[in-house]
């Protein structure tokens, strides 16, 4: 087994599911990045709190690049994003558990790539936007515990902080989304780019805008209070604890060769550092 760290970005991480924990700051092209270190369910482990440790960020404003890039740092070639979001399909209903398989990008101002301010530029195939080996793993450990795992979902991305408004629901519904909500993207292709294999779990904790009474975020009746009363919170942690154990270094995905043939342009330094990282290793 690779003694390699795997990666978590979520909302928050209780002490039941990493132990051991330490923060570490890393250093990268685009500012620091502050990772959680530790165990869960004995492999090692890097978690990033996304909005950070007390929710002072919102998603619009996070720092992704450097956010991904030091999980790269790290060593880390395998991310599981934890999402909890809302549904724009009816047939999917709060309590659900959805691994997506694709998505739709309804962001406005988040950067687009890791090349963005470098000599050269990128091309990455988005066929399959999550990595299938990952995503496997992640639908095993979820339908060992629960029956309602939708194992296919498209997750629409948006700016946010605001919630949509019930046009935007019923537009996001005729283009094939199933699920909403705003922390995914650019996480998911700045894993792509830096050639790490990356899969997300959503449970759902709401319906989006004009499918049911105002969604509120915290106090009573929130989406919030019933993320965690309801113990749905506990049984996603059981989920990741669950995949983390499960968890192949064996790769039959493309990911971690997603850029062979991509570049147009030469390649920036921090770029080359890592490659050489990279060979050394095999």
């Amino acid at each position: 087994m690779s003694d390699a760290p795997i990666g978590l970005i979520s909302s928050a991480a209780s002490e039941e599911l990493l132990k051991n924990r330490k923060a570490e700051r890393v250093s990268t092209p685009w500012g620091e990045a502050e990772i959680l270190l530790g165990e869960i369910a004995g492999r090692q482990a890097a978690v990033l709190l996304r909005y950070g440790t007390n929710l002072t960020t919102p998603s619009h404003k996070i720092n992704y690049r450097a956010n991904i890039w030091a999980m790269r740092e790290l060593g880390v070639d395998a991310i599981i994003s934890q999402n909890a979001i809302g549904s724009v399909n009816t047939a999917i209903r709060p309590g659900d558990i959805v691994v997506p398989d694709d998505f739709l990008d309804k962001t406005k101002s988040r950067p687009q790539s890791l090349f963005d301010d470098s000599e050269c530029w990128v091309r990455v195939d988005f066929t399959d936007p999550f990595c299938p080996a990952l995503r496997a793993e992640l639908i095993d450990a979820a339908t060992a515990v629960s029956d309602r795992v939708i194992e296919r979902g498209v997750f629409v991305c948006t700016e946010g902080p605001r919630f949509e408004t019930p046009a935007e629901i019923r537009a996001y519904q005729m283009e094939g989304g199933d699920i909403v909500g705003t922390p995914l993207v650019p996480e998911v292709i700045f894993a792509r780019e830096a050639e790490i294999c990356f899969a997300s779990i959503a449970p759902v904790i709401n319906f989006g805008a004009g499918m049911a009474p105002a969604v509120v975020h915290f106090g009573p009746g929130s989406m919030n209070e019933s993320y965690y009363s309801d113990g749905l919170h506990d049984l996603i942690e059981k989920v990741i604890i669950s995949a983390f154990k499960g968890h192949s270094p064996e790769r039959v995905c493309t990911c971690r060769t997603a850029l062979d043939g991509g570049f147009h342009g030469s390649p920036p330094e921090w770029f080359r550092s890592r490659e050489k990282v990279k060979a050394e290793a095999l």
